[in-house]
Formats: C-alpha cells, structure tokens, sequence
C-alpha cells in the first residue's frame, strides 16, 4: 500500500442527505484513479484553512467499488456537528467546482471479499456509522453469489441518513439484502 498523500479534487456534487448530513462527490481525473483507487469500508482525510489554520478531517467513502470504477466518482458522508469546526465549514463553504485537497484513502475497516466465495454478509450498524458500511453493502452485493443482511438503528426517522439509497439497494437486488430499520418516532418518546 502506498504512502497517503494529498491531491487537489474538483467536488462535483453536495447533496443534502437530512437537515444534519450532506454527501460530497468528488471527480477523480484519469492520472489519479489508481491512487484513489480504494478497499470498500476506507476513508479519505480533507485538509484546508479555516481563519487560517490548517484543519484536517477524515470521512467515510460511501460509493461501492463498481461505482467508483465506472464513473471515477469518490464520494464520502459528513455529518454536521454543533461547534464543529470543520463540519460547519463543509456545510456552508463546500459547492459543486470548488477544490479542496483530499487525501488518498487509508483505513483497515473492512473484510476481503471474493467474488469467487458465495457468503452472507452481516453488519450491525447506527446512526452516521452506516457511511463506511454503505460502500461494504454496495461492493459485497455487486458479487452475484453473495447475500448481505445489515441491521441498523437511529434516533428517529427523519435522520436515516442514505435512508433512499437503502431502499433503492434492497428493492434493485430483489431482497438480497436484509435490513432492520429501527428508529424512533416522536410519539415513541413522549
């Protein structure tokens, strides 16, 4: 594996995911898809100057394998934090065409798969922790023979964040992947 190092990316797209999380997709140019190249369930670390100081922040990828090998688009969840400094940042300075300096992905959050290996694949996961996951989901369901049942728990409904994408997940691939949803509602916690 080689040594992370930094490249300025082009963001292609943000896009709200609820009131507290966005996705940010990132254009890989063709003489950086190999170094960005990465295991599902990696990270990438941001870094930019903020009042000036350097700040730097690391975020789940959340785009399969596949995906990224077919349309050279490297994108990853932030969820705003109260006072963090650069969540708020991401929120309000991050738009599509701006550039910011990525760091090529690094991380040990993940299993080897084997397209080879027919398995069934279990995850428990909450909250904004579904961001790594999502990318182990989507690469483990690209392999035909595979199966993946994910358990997942939140606060309540309207926070789900990729709720959509889960959905779309579940329905395309014809109930091979298993999820629980658990959240709760305002009624639920009067």
């Amino acid at each position: 594996m080689a040594t992370p190092q930094f490249h300025p990316l082009r963001i292609r797209d943000v896009r709200p995911e609820t009131a507290d999380a966005v996705t940010v997709s990132f254009e890989v140019p063709p003489e950086l898809r190999d170094a960005f190249r990465f295991t599902q369930g990696q990270f990438v670390t941001l870094k930019t100057h903020i009042d000036g100081e350097e700040t730097r922040r690391s975020y789940s990828i959340c785009v399969g394998i596949t995906d990224y090998d077919r349309d050279g688009e490297l994108r990853i969840g932030i969820k705003r934090v109260r006072g963090g400094r650069f969540s708020n940042f991401a929120f309000d300075m991050l738009k599509p065409g701006r550039e910011i300096e990525v760091m090529t992905p690094d991380g040990r959050f993940f299993t080897h798969l084997n397209a080879d290996h027919s398995k069934h694949y279990v995850a428990f996961s909450g909250g904004s922790g579904i961001t790594p996951v999502l990318a182990i989901v989507k690469t483990t369901l690209d392999m035909p023979t595979s199966r993946f049942s994910l358990v997942y728990g939140n606060r309540s409904v309207d926070t789900i964040t990729f709720a959509e994408e889960l959905e779309d997940l579940r329905a395309t691939l014809n109930q091979s992947l298993y999820s629980s949803i658990q959240a709760q509602t305002a009624a639920d916690s009067s």
